[in-house]
């Protein structure tokens, strides 16, 4: 997922911004409109190099209900404070966790094995020794999903300009965090993250969770310069799906379960909401897909609520129910035999509201009545101490 909670680490779309995104999804015919109406796109074929690796160790069960929190690689940097984190949110009933296999600067926060990552081993190695946090992980009973963000990579931008964004101004482009970011259209990119992708599944990770799979916001946007994308040829929305068609042939097609962060927004508007994601879209390539549904991140006026953060049950329930009727449409679809289950990003931290256990409880409460399968928390300062106990 991408980050939002505090400003020390800001993430995701900001409310202001996500409200300018809400109005400009407005434009869209209806939730349901749209996806009668899909164009057909166009699958990837970029072929993508092998990673030789070894063997691969023994995976962990998906949990019949998944129950995770999202964990940097800053904080795993340190074994003990790792093991004690763990420990910590098993007691409360977590049983999965999401670990960041990029730094926040988009550098890789482990050493590889792969060739085809050797060029991009980091200077600064934060989890010293990954194979043995792999096992602590499962020996300690969790089910382990990498994150790996995509496209906000400022490290790969960097070392790769051609594949970059570029201002009309000159230079490469920022965010307004001073990030830099990739081209989505750039196919060199898919296959770097493939690649991580497979070394993760190779050496010990459950599944693989992609995040910032989207065109770039919170920026002067209208300044992008794009290496690659022509908007004259294609739509965000057709880059987007070709990189989930990808991913889905190269890993999910290899026996990698496989996982996608979206907007919340996403479950309401079924058009790309200017980013290039679409719900149904999602929901046709991954095994799980995961709106952050965050209530602090609605704007006002959203189900009529001054501020949604108060209501956290009815900002989730209403969310994901939209979400599930988009996949019980596409399951009918007989070109479409393997149709994702949603699976959300809950709010572990205070923004909008003070979110104590019980608001966040009402979350949980919520994402169970709605059918999913599972539910993540994310607190970007892995600070999980509001959690509610999970065990009764």
């Amino acid at each position: 997922m991408e980050n939002t909670d505090t400003a020390k680490k800001p993430r995701r779309l900001r409310p202001v911004a996500i409200g300018i995104v809400l109005v400009l999804a407005a434009v869209s015919i209806g939730i349901y409109a749209a996806l009668a109406s899909r164009q057909t796109i166009k699958m990837a074929t970029v072929p993508a190099a092998p990673v030789a690796i070894a063997s691969t160790p023994a995976h962990a069960s998906l949990p019949n209900e998944t129950r995770g929190v999202y964990i940097t690689a800053s904080t795993a940097s340190s074994f003990k404070n790792y093991s004690a984190l763990l420990a910590s949110v098993k007691a409360k009933g977590m049983n999965a966790i999401v670990l960041d296999l990029k730094s926040e600067n988009g550098s890789l926060a482990f050493a590889p094995n792969a060739a085809s990552l050797k060029t991009e081993a980091p200077v600064k190695i934060l989890i010293a020794d990954l194979d043995k946090t792999i096992k602590a992980t499962h020996d300690a009973g969790f089910y382990l999903i990498a994150r790996i963000p995509v496209f906000e990579d400022p490290a790969f931008a960097q070392k790769n300009p051609k594949l970059a964004l570029h201002s009309a101004s000159g230079g490469l482009w920022h965010d307004v965090k001073g990030l830099l970011w990739l081209d989505p259209a750039a196919t060199e990119a898919w296959k770097y993250n493939a690649d991580i992708a497979r070394e993760a599944y190779a050496r010990g990770f459950d599944e693989v969770q992609f995040d910032y799979v989207r065109f770039a916001t919170d920026g002067k946007t209208s300044n992008i310069v794009f290496p690659i994308y022509d908007a004259k040829h294609e739509t965000m929305r057709v880059v987007i799906a070709r990189f989930f068609s990808y991913m889905d042939t190269e890993l999910r097609g290899a026996g990698i379960p496989i996982s996608v962060d979206v907007f919340g927004f996403t479950t309401w508007h079924q058009n790309d909401l200017g980013i290039g994601q679409w719900y149904a879209d999602a929901l046709a390539h991954f095994d799980f897909v995961s709106p952050m549904v965050y209530p602090s991140h609605y704007p006002s006026g959203t189900l009529k609520f001054k501020n949604p953060a108060d209501h956290p049950y009815e900002i989730v329930i209403d969310s994901m129910k939209k979400g599930n009727m988009v996949a019980a449409e596409l399951a009918n679809d007989p070109a479409k035999p393997r149709v994702g289950l949603g699976r959300p990003w809950l709010q572990a931290f205070s923004l909008g509201a003070v979110y104590t256990p019980e608001m966040i409880m009402a979350q949980v409460r919520a994402a169970r009545e709605a059918g999913d399968k599972g539910f993540l928390f994310w607190n970007a300062s892995n600070n999980y101490s509001s959690l509610p106990d999970l065990t009764k």
